[in-house]
């Protein structure tokens, strides 16, 4: 056992109650410390719900350590009286299972058939598993005690399983996908389960093709809808804009669909223009980091190589559970695999290879900080403020384009200290803080003629980036003409940059 200050991953009913706590028409009962009850802010909070979520908790007493047993019925008759769901999830946190309690409690002891509400026990344990364990299991648990034979639909449909409530960017990514499926005329039959209701969980064997959005919590459900209705899913993740091309070869060979579909699709991107820039162009000398959960450190380390080439020194997840499944999807992109739960490992890997830019958790941007590298958030654990408000989608060809934004809005703050640490602040900078000493006043020069370079200038104008410095050798040397100077030095070059606005 370690003491960590730090983790990745929350207990598992946390995870327990992000699936549940999804569903309309599912009420949590955790039997916790009030102390634990901490997911019920973090799902309001996060999710901006304006709203508690559905979530009670069954709280330990002094009572309880004297052996007195939960007083489950009385808590389960309450919320079955004042909420009225169609079923209750009861589980407990790790604390409560230390005290060795039944998780039925008294329920015995109750009049079957008394509450409206079905009881459902939670199979996922509270020490064994983690966040997402307790999620992937939880979310098979609850399909599979309400599923129903069910006649598939008359038009090709899909489910998409795994967006869920603390989701990073799923409600974004699940609009994305909905969109991508109607630009090929594909029904979506549900969404599971970030906003669906029992029913849409009895119905899942109608959809023809199942499609996971987070592989990593939907593993178990995917396999017992396939031996279940035999239900296939698709195995090309949906990032960029060739993944997401790849996905949709997937998904319309499988449903038997003419690919020419595709093309109405791909209107929306704009990735490939964008990697044939020169603003791009300027990434492909940087060496990058990718570390976070395993299917979305899968799908951006393969933008970032194979649609904007750039260089990833390694790709690493802290489930480890899916460290396998993670190294089988890059195995081409990079040779190193990091797969720990130590954040202590991960920032001494960032401090060991130094990337030009790290694509992480709010943690990897902690550690990239500390040696002055950009770091772009894109997995949980994330802050409050890395949970956009607006429509920011990672998968689909929108979220190819929004991609394209974040690696450009990260790689300019790069270019940002880049030139701040040339040039300085206005008036401040490095090379703005003085003349040189013994620098005379520029020689004034007849109007004819180019202007000489002084040497000191062009070290000067050299560390200015290659993609821009033609541009601005040019403007420096209209402006020297302009002021009728003979040499261009350090002053002149400063001067220029005032006279410019830069």
């Amino acid at each position: 056992m370690k003491l960590a200050i730090w983790s990745y991953q929350a207990p598992a009913h946390v995870g327990v109650s992000m699936c549940a706590s999804s569903i309309n028409g599912v009420h949590t009962v955790l039997r916790a410390p009030k102390g634990d009850g901490y997911a019920t802010i973090m799902l309001a909070m996060f999710e901006r719900l304006g709203v508690l979520p559905p979530l009670t908790i069954n709280a330990l007493t002094e009572g309880t350590l004297a052996g007195a047993p939960a007083d489950l019925p009385r808590v389960l008759r309450e919320i079955d009286a004042r909420v009225k769901p169609k079923a209750i999830l009861v589980t407990r946190s790790a604390t409560a299972a230390v005290l060795q309690e039944p998780l039925d409690g008294e329920f015995g002891t109750m009049t079957p058939g008394e509450l409206g509400a079905e009881v459902i026990f939670g199979a996922s344990h509270p020490v064994r598993d983690n966040e997402t364990t307790a999620f992937a299991l939880t979310l098979r648990q609850l399909v599979a005690h309400v599923a129903a034979d069910c006649a598939r639909t008359e038009t090709p449909s899909v489910n998409i399983l795994g967006p869920a409530l603390l989701g990073f960017h799923d409600h974004s990514n699940v609009r994305a996908l909905r969109a991508l499926f109607a630009a090929i005329g594909v029904d979506v039959n549900a969404v599971v389960p970030l906003g669906a209701t029992v029913d849409d969980l009895r119905t899942l064997g109608r959809a023809w093709l199942n499609v996971s959005l987070v592989h990593e919590r939907t593993a178990p459900l995917v396999a017992y809808l396939r031996e279940r209705y035999g239900t296939p899913s698709v195995d090309a993740l949906p990032y960029g804009e060739a993944g997401t091309t790849r996905f949709l070869r997937e998904v319309c060979a499988t449903l038997e669909l003419p690919a020419d579909r595709i093309a109405a699709a791909a209107r929306e991107s704009q990735l490939g223009w964008y990697a044939r820039t020169v603003d791009a162009h300027a990434l492909s000398t940087k060496r990058v980091a990718v570390f976070g959960t395993p299917t979305t450190a899968a799908g951006i380390a393969r933008v970032l190589h194979d649609e904007l080439d750039m260089r990833v020194e390694w790709v690493g997840t802290y489930v480890r559970e899916y460290g396998d499944w993670l190294s089988a999807r890059v195995a081409d992109v990079t040779g190193r695999i990091l797969v720990t739960d130590d954040y202590r490992e991960v920032a001494q890997a960032i401090d060991e290879t130094r990337p030009d830019i790290v694509f992480g958790s709010q943690m990897e941007r902690h550690a990239a900080s500390a040696h002055g590298i950009p770091c772009a958030v894109i997995s949980p654990p994330a802050h409050i403020l890395n949970f956009p408000l607006s429509y920011a989608p990672f998968v689909a060809y929108e979220g190819a384009n929004y991609l394209a934004d974040v690696v450009n809005r990260t790689q300019v703050l790069g270019l940002e200290h880049h030139l701040i640490e040339t040039f300085g602040p206005r008036g401040q900078g490095r090379f703005a803080e003085q003349a040189p000493e013994g620098l005379d006043e520029p020689a004034v020069a007849a109007a004819e003629g180019a202007p000489q370079w002084d040497p000191s200038a062009e070290r000067l104008v050299g560390r200015i980036p290659f993609f821009v410095r033609k541009k601005a050798r040019a403007n420096i040397e209209k402006y020297a003409r302009e002021q009728r100077l003979a040499v261009i030095d350090e002053r002149v070059v400063l001067a220029a940059r005032e006279h410019v606005g830069g």
